[in-house]
């Protein structure tokens, strides 16, 4: 009875916390979608939710096969849980980056072999065949050299390898988690459709011709401005002012603001209307410049930023951290470009949160430690 009450009390916390979990992703989603936190809520959601399930099915298993629920096998269930969900996801995940593996060969012919347009490729080997190495790496040390030295009985041996073993794959699950968790909050970020009420949208600048011509990504970025100056103008009779955004790179004959600058003057916008900023070098430059540029025009401006669609949640977020209050529009782009683009971003975004990643890590490390502490003490086996 006492196991059962402690599965109980166990079953209502997980569910305790996905509940909150969930209002919280709701609360932070009402204020806006470019919080980090909106993809850590979502990674928390389905890992625990997850979890969960797998509790729950052992319970059932139990009570059809009348077998007695015991505080080991219930100890045993939880750590052996990682390795069911990087196993369940090892298909999921296979699907998801073949899907991206041909977009990246569509890539590769348009544009040719570059290291940017495999990042999908580089991706899949990561997810699955980092578990599939974990895997059989732990198979290939149990059977070689646990078994082969005959330390299957030491309890220290078998703790260290199966608690390594845990904390490998929690990793793994984690970083599938939070991809997963990334990937709903990009799709939600690209369909935003801001209110038209903006006094100033930014335009993120990327990479020109040598003529200092516009090429599709940023030209698809300027004119999505363009159209959505006009649809609020319609909507509302407000127009909205320009901020073209970029600076000169190396290779570049002017700046990317100029370069953007040109364009809209030439499709109808009135010099007074246009305000390039021409010395960011990134994204976040490009908010943090033109949001010097907003506060000496209009301090309380509305403003909202174009971009291309897999990049509206990092700029989101970079937009915040430069202290800017902003929405997003889309721009779209070819249909092989966007799965290695979000890739990119992606990868961009672990890096923006490194030290929250780490921490992760550490708590991880640290349960995974404390786990295998009571296993040596109440020789428990998993």
């Amino acid at each position: 009875m006492t196991v059962v009450w402690i599965f109980n009390i166990l079953f209502a916390l997980l569910f305790a916390t996905i509940v909150l979990m969930q209002f919280l992703l709701q609360r932070s989603l009402h204020r806006s979608l470019y919080y980090y936190r909106n993809a850590v809520y979502i990674a928390g959601i389905l890992f625990l939710s997850m979890l969960m399930l797998s509790l729950y099915s052992y319970l059932l298993s139990c009570l059809l096969e009348t077998k007695e629920l015991t505080l080991r096998y219930l100890f045993i269930e939880f750590v052996r849980f990682p390795k069911r969900f990087s196993m369940f996801a090892i298909p999921v995940f296979t699907l998801i980056c073949l899907a991206i593996s041909i977009s990246n060969l569509a890539l590769i012919r348009h544009e040719g072999m570059r290291i940017k347009n495999i990042l999908g490729v580089v991706l899949g080997i990561m997810i699955v065949g980092g578990t599939v190495a974990i895997h059989l790496a732990s198979t290939l040390v149990e059977s070689q050299v646990l078994r082969k030295w005959d330390l299957m009985g030491n309890t220290v041996y078998m703790a260290v390898h199966t608690y390594l073993n845990l904390f490998l794959l929690l990793m793994m699950c984690y970083f599938e988690c939070f991809f997963l968790g990334t990937v709903v909050m990009a799709f939600l970020a690209a369909r935003q459709k801001p209110r038209y009420d903006k006094d100033f949208i930014i335009i993120l600048g990327c990479s020109i011709d040598k003529k200092g011509g516009l090429l599709p990504l940023i030209k698809a970025r300027t004119n999505r401005a363009i159209r959505y100056a006009w649809d609020q103008e319609i909507a509302t009779g407000k127009r909205v002012e320009f901020i073209p955004s970029g600076g000169k790179g190396s290779d570049e004959i002017m700046s990317e603001g100029s370069a953007m600058e040109l364009y809209l003057l030439a499709h109808g916008a009135e010099s007074t209307e246009v305000h390039a900023e021409k010395r960011s070098s990134n994204t976040y430059e490009n908010f943090l410049f033109s949001k010097e540029i907003i506060e000496e025009l209009n301090p309380d401006a509305k403003v909202c930023f174009a971009t291309t669609n897999y990049h509206m949640y990092r700029s989101g977020i970079l937009a915040k951290r430069a202290g800017l209050t902003a929405e997003g529009i889309a721009s779209r782009t070819k249909w092989y470009f966007w799965p290695n683009g979000f890739v990119r971003e992606f990868f961009a975004i672990v890096a923006i949160e490194k030290k929250q990643h780490l921490l992760a890590s550490a708590i991880l490390f640290t349960g995974c430690l404390f786990l295998a502490v009571l296993a040596l003490i109440f020789r428990l086996k998993a």
